[in-house]
């Protein structure tokens, strides 16, 4: 539908690297981007989290941090409004993912948790927020994961190809997208940068590898990638998601000591990033056969090493040409997806738009999405 309203996305990653803010406008079949900034994660805050991750599952929501997150996200929206001069009021709406501390099955129950108050949001900013995307999909049946398909398939669509947008986060999601031959629909693949960069921060002492530099200069390690591929999650039929709190870094040590061989840091490294890359691509093929594009998001899109080894595989997993590209070549930064992704959540609950989940995360039947939270 069409809005010439402004919306605005923000959320931070599971890595916590920082905090993305955008301001959108959406018309029938396109959105246009006003403004992104890329906002650093306060450190406090950051360190505050992973030193109360355990109580943060609990009770999240009597914590000091849940609105500590929601006044920094005001603070980076109230700034960005004075720097593009845009009155609060021309603002229709916020849409907040907030910063998830937790996402995963416990007693066959999806859980999925998100730091941050929409009300204080609310307040702090006097712009409506909506949220609770997440549990609203879970409550209706859902996996509550992931929620970026029905995006991908409004701005991306293609009539004429089988086309794939994958957003390489902590972890990596696909949409396929509608054509006359098939619905949209999508799923978590697995590892995105997660394990690459929990490898980095334990043995290199840096968050990331910038441009997948360090990877480049080191091999893989045939028989360890595939006791990788062997992992369980990555056999399932979809309906998944899955989160860093399964593929992180206890999940590469117990691997290795499966091995017991010495292997390199720098192998490892180089054999964590082939493994991003051929999960995502063996599980395209497995689901859904073959495809003509794989358009990519998210951090992994700036990854070098990781955009190299999706380009070699491909020629070898599919039998057809695939092109391989960011969604640059579409005309859209990658960093600035996500962002949309939550600003057009808020803009569909907003006009009481109903989406239909039931072909990605598993929900029983189409719904409103997302809590409206007005200024208090």
């Amino acid at each position: 539908m069409a809005d010439n309203k402004l919306y605005i996305g923000i959320l931070t990653g599971t890595s916590m690297d920082s905090i993305d803010c955008g301001i959108y406008r959406f018309n029938e079949d396109n959105y246009e981007i006003l403004a992104f900034y890329e906002n650093e994660y306060p450190l406090k805050i950051k360190n505050k989290i992973k030193q109360n991750l355990k109580e943060l599952r609990k009770n999240h929501t009597e914590s000091v941090l849940n609105i500590d997150i929601a006044n920094e996200f005001a603070s980076i929206v109230n700034e960005i409004l004075l720097k593009e001069n845009i009155s609060s009021a021309d603002i229709k709406a916020i849409g907040m993912h907030g910063q998830t501390i937790s996402h995963l099955k416990e007693n066959n129950q999806n859980i999925s948790i998100q730091l941050g108050s929409p009300k204080i949001l609310s307040k702090k900013t006097n712009i409506k927020v909506i949220s609770d995307f997440r549990q609203h999909d879970i409550d209706n049946g859902g996996e509550g994961a992931p929620l970026a398909p029905l995006f991908h398939d409004y701005f991306f669509k293609s009539k004429d190809k089988k086309r794939i947008i994958l957003n390489i986060g902590g972890i990596s999601n696909v949409s396929l997208l509608a054509s006359s031959n098939n619905k949209v629909s999508g799923y978590d693949t697995g590892p995105g940068n997660t394990l690459i960069d929990s490898w980095m921060r334990e043995n290199y002492n840096v968050n990331y590898d910038n441009d997948g530099f360090e990877a480049s200069s080191h091999k893989v390690i045939d028989s360890l990638l595939y006791n990788f591929m062997e992992d369980d999650y990555l056999k399932m039929k979809s309906p998944k998601s899955t989160t860093t709190e399964y593929f992180c870094y206890e999940w590469i040590c117990k691997k290795l000591k499966i091995t017991e061989n010495n292997y390199s840091k720098g192998d490892i490294l180089s054999t964590l990033t082939m493994f991003s890359a051929l999960s995502i691509l063996q599980s395209l093929k497995d689901n859904y056969s073959y495809c003509d594009e794989i358009y990519v998001c998210g951090g992994g899109a700036f990854n070098k090493t990781l955009m190299n080894n999706l380009d070699k595989l491909a020629s070898k997993i599919f039998s057809n040409k695939v092109v391989i590209d960011t969604t640059a070549g579409l005309g859209v930064n990658p960093k600035t997806v996500e962002t949309g992704l939550f600003a057009w959540l808020a803009m569909s609950r907003v006009n009481n738009v109903i989406l239909d989940y039931t072909n990605v995360t598993g929900s029983n039947k189409p719904l409103l999405i997302g809590t409206i939270y007005d200024p208090m």
